[in-house]
């Protein structure tokens, strides 16, 4: 089993420690001991001393007693600095190794479940740096995890009514209860056309998702595309809202015409379903080496909570809208991925006289 890293760093200082107080006090004791033999060299001989005597022969009970002391203090001084050495290694790697403890500890959390812990962050720089990033691993792991919640309770929401539907018109003409005319035969049709559009809305997600979308890049003028798309929606605006489009002439852009429109026709559809009454005028401008296509309305615009995340699937500002009023969810988040694809960006904010502004940006053909 491998040693902890508390007890490898610990050990690791204080071997260094060792090796540095014994090496210093060698050092000491050969520097002192050479230079102690010089002052005895200049000292005179006793009568009848040769050369060749030794210096043991010259010391006397004082030299001796000195330089004991002077071994005992060296020993003394290791022994103490060997001592702060170890208590100087424990509290620099308890240091260094606490921080990476608390954030195994709140990686095994997190993989049990335990969404909601954090690290305070704190250690050296790079111990710090890897806390921070811990959290905002922490963070999109739950906003993930509610927007699976989300999404399995949307499908779950929007599956239920078509289906009780369907069910209670098919046992309803099975025991003869219902009869199987035209108008109740539309009914089912209808119901079984909601089911397909969810799905198909959900293949696409998925497809879009996964990076899988198919682009056919060709020139496309995105003035002249946002103006037929204005034309094609006013047969499904309502007779209180106005639709028009403020376009400046042949705005060119490199792009897949189908997969533009489509964003366009969501964003367009979007901005219908949330005004009763008033305008939703589609404008389309080049600015800065960039086509800017915004589409503003007049309706109740969007809660500021809300506006960071209308472009997530499944989203919707109002939960309790059903999927024929207010959409799957599944529109913006597609419109996003393609006008991203395209090199492009999305944005949403409220317009100051009331409503919302919702549009995108892509380069300009080069």
């Amino acid at each position: 089993m491998k040693r902890p890293l508390l007890v490898q760093a610990f050990l690791a200082m204080l071997v260094v420690a060792l090796l540095t107080v014994v090496l210093s006090g060698l050092i000491t004791r050969t520097l002192f001991s050479s230079a102690f033999q010089g002052y005895l060299d200049t000292l005179p001989r006793p009568a009848g001393q040769g050369m060749g005597m030794g210096r043991h022969m010259m010391l006397g009970g004082a030299e001796q007693a000195f330089l004991g002391s002077v071994d005992r203090g060296i020993l003394v001084g290791a022994l103490i600095a060997i001592g702060l050495a170890g208590v100087a290694a424990w509290v620099v790697a308890y240091y260094l190794t606490r921080p990476i403890e608390r954030l195994t500890a709140a990686t095994r959390m997190l993989a049990g479940g335990d969404l909601t812990h954090r690290v305070d962050v704190g250690g050296p720089g790079e111990v710090a740096a890897l806390g921070e990033a811990f959290n905002d691993m922490a963070d999109s792991l739950a906003e993930s995890e509610e927007l699976r919640r989300r999404l399995v309770a949307d499908v779950a929401h929007e599956l239920r009514n078509p289906i009780a539907s369907l069910r209670a018109q098919a046992e309803g003409i099975a025991e003869g209860v219902l009869v199987a005319d035209e108008r109740r035969l539309g009914s089912l049709a209808d119901d079984t056309r909601h089911l397909s559009r969810l799905v198909e809305d959900l293949q696409e997600l998925s497809a879009a998702e996964a990076g899988q979308l198919r682009y056919e890049m060709q020139s496309t003028d995105l003035a002249a595309l946002a103006c037929g798309e204005v034309d094609r929606a006013r047969v499904r605006a309502r007779a209180t809202v106005e639709l028009r489009c403020e376009a400046d002439s042949a705005i060119m852009v490199d792009g897949d015409e189908g997969r533009l429109g489509q964003v366009l026709r969501n964003l367009i559809d979007n901005a219908l379903r949330h005004t009763e009454t008033g305008s939703v005028t589609v404008s389309c401008a080049a600015t800065d080496g960039h086509a800017r296509v915004e589409v503003r309305d007049t309706g109740e615009g969007i809660p500021d909570a809300d506006l960071p995340h209308i472009f997530e699937r499944f989203y919707r500002a109002d939960t309790a809208r059903a999927c024929d009023t207010g959409g799957s969810g599944v529109g913006l988040a597609v419109s996003r991925r393609i006008v991203e694809d395209h090199g492009g960006k999305v944005f949403a904010s409220n317009a100051s006289g009331g409503g919302a502004v919702v549009g995108f940006e892509v380069p300009l053909a080069c």
